[in-house]
């Protein structure tokens, strides 16, 4: 044992003695990454790798529609991940049924009582009791961080932040017993009786958890409610209930997946009724869920918008017009800013003459209010009277000022009150010398995060909607329900519907690489038409089709797609309709069908002349258009051709698009993701010497 010890000794010292200390080497801690072709799960199920690569892209034949919207040029690609087939209706069914189900479980969180509530939540194992969960909750909203008032440089607020926390650890002694109030308003008040040593349980008891599940809400009406105390199934006659009930905790809570909802079950189906259609809109009498209740809340990041610099006009908010630091008003009524609810998903416009404009400071080296630029009165000469006015640069009118109100308005400049969340920081310093380093950030970046709400079910009508003269209504009754066509691709889905997947198929995925410890990884998203391409063309230079070509029938003369030959002989290529989504040969990537079959949603808005002022190097064109816009700017390529098109849809080059409102029985979609790494053709390369290297240098 002696001997082992000393081993270590030696090795410990030998490892302190490096000649790695002291010198450049990175953070060490971090695990290495492994490509994706080592780790079992990395590559999400069913993609297939797309190498960094370029294509020439536009008509390899004659433009014999004489559309000119597909010019030739040269397109770089990074490398991605694509689906090998399109989405199937039972893929896209994983997606309906979590809905369903999350919705359930809310319902039933809701509904139940005591140890049946507990039952559809995960309950974090520190769930902090107050103030602890609050000042968590808050973050930089401590100190006001998330406003444009904050003040950086201000000791004086930071020093109350610390005395806050430093009295609720209960270390500090001075003045425990005076409520500590931030520069956001919260407002902190030790219990009375407490030492140094006292300390709270930030674990929730048992007693305390039974309390709010007990409990559907702790407050009614402002007061709380005396007759929603604990039944004698659980709680205690000790706990505090203080904490809220089960509403007022839920966003502290994930829904537990791991409890089954048996839908059979009377008391659930009870409790779940108002899911179901009403008794006079039931088919046959069958008990159905209202699919039209199927609504699926989730966010999504605008990077766009937060890369660009500039002042951004948001909604006023109305407690931020009184607010006032103690320095510059001592005797205001409320000195300290009441941080009120902020409204981050409000609609945002910006204007040209101030779309550059940044928040400045008046002096870093000094307590002063952060300065709006633009809110600053200009003295100017009228050119009508020659007099001297003040002009607002947010407004048309003038006043006539003389000398002393010109020098009155300089001098309160320090005073002014800013009343826009959006506007660019100035996060710089300017040094002794005058040097300022130009850093920027957003004062509220939340901003950037844009809700969504949408209804995921697919629309099933629209076989009979497309073709008005035609029989189509037994494919609405039976495409998406019936299990035969479970490995066909899912059609009837807008191309909002397709984003929105592409989002709950990221959560899901990366909530299930957080559980096992692993690293995130880029988003699923639809594919930008320079990558569809890419993939379609399979690395065969000037292409005609996934497959080569020039021809659409193999040496046997069958055809290699589903599509509408022969005029109308719908059959003749082996499917009437669509076809399963892993029908025909892929083409050089592994990629099926990716001409026929179903045409294929991008996340590229359509402009014709788009190739004209795109760039070479992962081209695309987005454009997020609103509900005033005109039905042009709604437009979204599409791209493969369908069951139902001509052999014209089918080229690689041919360009196509829907409106994203829309939902057809001829339009599906692919997921695709940006690969982690060089991308090299062989992914084994970066299994070789780089993994060693990293697993070195680590």
């Amino acid at each position: 044992m002696k001997k082992y010890l000393s081993f270590l000794f030696v090795l410990s010292f030998m490892y302190a003695c490096s000649d790695i200390e002291g010198n450049l080497v990175g953070v060490s801690g971090r695990d290495t990454w492994y490509p994706d072709v080592l780790g079992p799960g990395k590559v999400p199920l069913g993609m297939v790798y797309i190498p960094s690569g370029a294509y020439q892209t536009g008509e390899d034949d004659e433009d014999i529609m004489g559309f000119h919207t597909a010019r030739k040029h040269t397109v770089s690609v990074p490398a991605f991940y694509m689906d090998a087939t399109e989405i199937s209706n039972n893929e896209y069914r994983q997606f309906v049924h979590w809905v369903r189900d999350s919705i359930a479980r809310e319902k039933l969180y809701r509904r139940s009582f005591g140890e049946e509530a507990e039952r559809w939540v995960n309950i974090p194992d520190n769930f902090f009791k107050e103030p602890y969960r609050t000042m968590i909750a808050m973050g930089s909203d401590v100190q006001g961080g998330n406003t444009p008032f904050q003040l950086f440089m201000d000791s004086t607020n930071n020093a109350e932040v610390d005395k806050t926390i430093m009295t609720m650890l209960g270390t500090n002694t001075d003045n425990k017993k005076k409520p500590k109030r931030l520069v956001n308003g919260y407002q902190y008040k030790a219990p009375r009786g407490g030492n140094a040593d006292d300390k709270f349980d930030v674990v929730m008891s048992d007693d305390d958890l039974r309390g709010i599940f007990e409990m559907y809400s702790g407050e009614v009406g402002g007061t709380k409610n005396k007759s929603d105390k604990p039944s004698t199934k659980g709680g205690s006659s000790k706990t505090k209930y203080d904490q809220g009930g089960r509403i007022e905790n839920r966003k502290y809570f994930t829904l537990n997946w791991l409890e089954p909802v048996d839908y059979e079950d009377p008391e659930i189906a009870f409790m779940l009724s108002d899911m179901y259609l009403s008794e006079a809109e039931r088919f046959y009498n069958r008990r159905e869920i209202d699919t039209r209740l199927l609504y699926f809340d989730y966010y999504w990041i605008d990077y766009k918008e937060a890369a660009r610099r500039g002042k951004i006009i948001t909604k006023s908010i109305d407690a931020r017009k009184t607010f006032a630091y103690d320095e510059l008003d001592k005797d205001a009524e409320q000195p300290l800013y009441q941080r009120s609810k902020r409204e981050p998903l409000g609609k945002d416009y910006k204007t040209d003459e101030q779309h550059r404009m940044t928040l400045m400071t008046m002096d870093q080296n000094s307590n002063k209010a952060w300065v709006d630029e633009t809110a600053q009165k200009t003295l100017e000469k009228s050119e009508e009277n020659g007099e001297i006015v003040l002009t607002d640069p947010e407004s048309t009118s003038f006043t006539v000022l003389d000398e002393n109100e010109q020098q009155s308005k300089a001098e309160n400049i320090k005073g002014t009150i800013l009343q826009n969340p959006g506007q660019d920081l100035d996060l710089g310093f300017t040094n002794s010398k005058g040097q300022h380093n130009a850093i920027r950030g957003h004062s509220d970046r939340s901003r950037f995060i844009i809700k969504e709400r949408i209804n995921v079910y697919p629309d099933t009508l629209c076989w009979s909607r497309d073709y008005t003269h035609a029989e189509h209504s037994a494919m609405a009754q039976n495409y998406f329900w019936n299990t035969a066509y479970d490995n066909y691709p899912v059609v009837g889905v807008t191309w909002t519907q397709a984003k929105a997947f592409s989002v709950w198929r990221t959560q899901i995925f990366h909530s299930w690489l957080q559980a096992n410890g692993d690293l995130f990884v880029n988003d699923f998203r639809l594919p930008t038409e320079s990558e569809w391409e890419r993939g379609a063309r399979g690395d065969l230079d000037m292409a005609q089709y996934p497959w080569g070509g020039p021809y659409i029938r193999n040496a046997n003369g069958c055809f290699l797609a589903n599509f509408k030959p022969m005029r109308g002989r719908y059959f003749e290529d082996g499917g009437f309709y669509t076809v399963k989504v892993y029908s025909y040969n892929p083409n050089g990537f592994g990629l099926y069908c990716m001409a026929g079959n179903v045409a294929e949603w991008c996340s590229t808005a359509y402009d014709e002349s788009v190739y004209e002022f795109a760039h070479d190097m992962s081209q695309n064109y987005e454009y997020n258009a609103k509900d005033g816009d005109a039905p042009v700017k709604k437009r979204k390529v599409l791209r493969g051709g369908s069951w139902k098109d001509i052999g014209y849809y089918l080229l690689n080059a041919t360009r196509t698009y829907e409106y994203q409102d829309t939902a057809k029985s001829y339009i599906g979609f692919r997921n695709t993701m940006t690969h982690l790494g060089r991308g090299g053709k062989d992914i084994e390369q970066e299994n070789g010497e780089e993994i060693q290297t990293d697993i070195i240098l680590n």
